[in-house]
C-alpha cells in the first residue's frame, strides 16, 4: 500500500525537490499538487510546478492553481513575490497545463472522493489549506494527517521567531491549528536547519544520474549561494521524508498560539512544548544522514 499525498506549494528551488520526491518515491500516490502565492505570484509557482513535474516525466500528475492572497487581511503589507529568487525555475518550460479547476474546489472535491484518508503536505503559507476547511469543514475528518512545512521555535527566521510561511498568512495557519486535524505537524527552521546540506551532499545528488538528482543538485548549490555559506537548509522535502520515516526528525507534543497582533512578533509560533493539551507536534531537530537517504531513495 502507498500513501496518498497531496502537496500544496509556492514552487522555488526547495518545493522543486520536495514534489520531485514526493512524485517519484515508491511508496508515495501524489494525488495532485496546488499551488499558492507566497515565494512568488501564483502564476509563477504554478508555472514552476508544471517545469518540475515535466522534468522529471510525471506530467500526469495534475496541477491546480490556488489562492494569490492571503486568507484575510494581513495586519503589515506584504508584496508579493521575493526579489532574492528568480521567478522561473532553471528548467525547461512546461508542456503541459494547470486543470481549469481551482485549487481549493479539487481539494475539497478529492477528499471527499478519495476511498481512504489524504495525507497534506503544504510548503508554502497554509492559505489553500484554511480556504478549503472554511469552505467545507466536513473535510477535516477525510484528512489523515497534515505535515506542514511551517514555524519555528528557536531558529532566526524573517524576523526573530517568525518563519516565512507563517509570516506570509498568518491568519491560515491559526485557522489550520485551530481547524480539529487529527494528526498535525509543523516541520519547521529548527529541524530543517539541523539538516543543512552542504556542496558535496549536492554532488552527491547529482551524481544519482537522473533527472531529478541532477535538478536537485544544482538547486542545492543554488541555495548555498543564496545563504551565503558552506550550507543551507533544503527545506520543503523534509516534510515529505517525515511520510516515509518518522525518526528523520524529533518531534515534541507541543501547543502552539499564532500570533496575529501587529509589531514585529506577528506570526510568530509561539510553542508551549510538553504541554497538556497539545495541538500538534513540532519537529525540533533532524537527522541529516537519513534525510540524505531518503532523498536518494526518492531522486535516484
Amino acid at each position: 500500500m502507498t500513501t496518498p499525498v497531496i502537496l500544496d506549494c509556492d514552487t522555488g528551488t526547495d518545493d522543486a525537490v520536495a514534489i520531485m520526491a514526493a512524485a517519484l518515491h515508491p511508496d508515495l500516490t501524489l494525488l495532485g499538487v496546488t499551488t499558492v502565492w507566497g515565494n512568488h505570484d501564483v502564476r509563477h509557482t504554478t508555472d514552476n510546478t508544471l517545469r518540475v513535474l515535466d522534468h522529471v516525466g510525471r506530467g500526469d500528475v495534475p496541477v491546480h492553481a490556488g489562492r494569490n492572497e492571503p486568507f484575510r487581511p494581513r495586519g503589515s503589507p506584504l508584496p508579493s513575490g521575493r526579489d532574492d529568487l528568480p521567478t522561473t525555475l532553471d528548467l525547461p518550460a512546461p508542456v503541459s497545463a494547470a486543470r481549469s479547476s481551482d485549487a481549493v474546489t479539487w481539494l475539497v472535491d478529492t477528499l471527499r472522493a478519495e476511498p481512504e484518508p489524504v495525507t497534506l503536505v503544504p510548503t508554502g503559507p497554509l492559505t489553500n489549506i484554511a480556504a478549503a476547511v472554511e469552505a467545507a469543514p466536513d473535510i477535516v475528518g477525510l484528512v489523515r494527517r497534515v505535515v506542514a512545512l511551517a514555524g519555528t521555535h528557536l531558529q532566526p527566521g524573517v524576523r526573530p521567531l517568525v518563519e516565512r510561511n507563517v509570516w506570509c498568512d498568518p491568519e491560515a495557519a491559526a485557522y489550520v491549528v485551530a481547524a480539529g486535524f487529527d494528526e498535525l505537524t509543523f516541520v519547521g527552521m529548527d529541524a530543517t536547519f539541523a539538516a543543512a546540506l552542504d556542496a558535496a551532499d549536492a554532488d552527491r545528488l547529482a551524481s544519482l544520474g537522473t533527472p531529478a538528482g541532477e535538478a536537485a543538485g544544482r538547486f542545492q548549490c543554488q541555495r548555498i549561494d543564496l545563504y551565503g555559506g558552506a550550507s543551507a537548509p533544503l527545506h520543503d522535502p523534509l516534510a515529505v521524508a517525515v511520510l516515509l520515516d518518522a525518526g528523520v526528525v524529533r518531534t515534541e507534543p507541543a501547543a502552539v498560539t499564532v500570533e496575529l497582533g501587529p509589531g514585529p512578533t506577528y506570526g510568530r509560533t509561539a510553542y508551549e512544548i510538553g504541554a497538556e493539551h497539545p495541538n500538534l507536534r513540532v519537529a525540533l531537530d533532524a537527522d541529516r544522514s537519513r534525510f540524505l537517504a531518503f532523498l536518494g531513495a526518492a531522486l535516484g
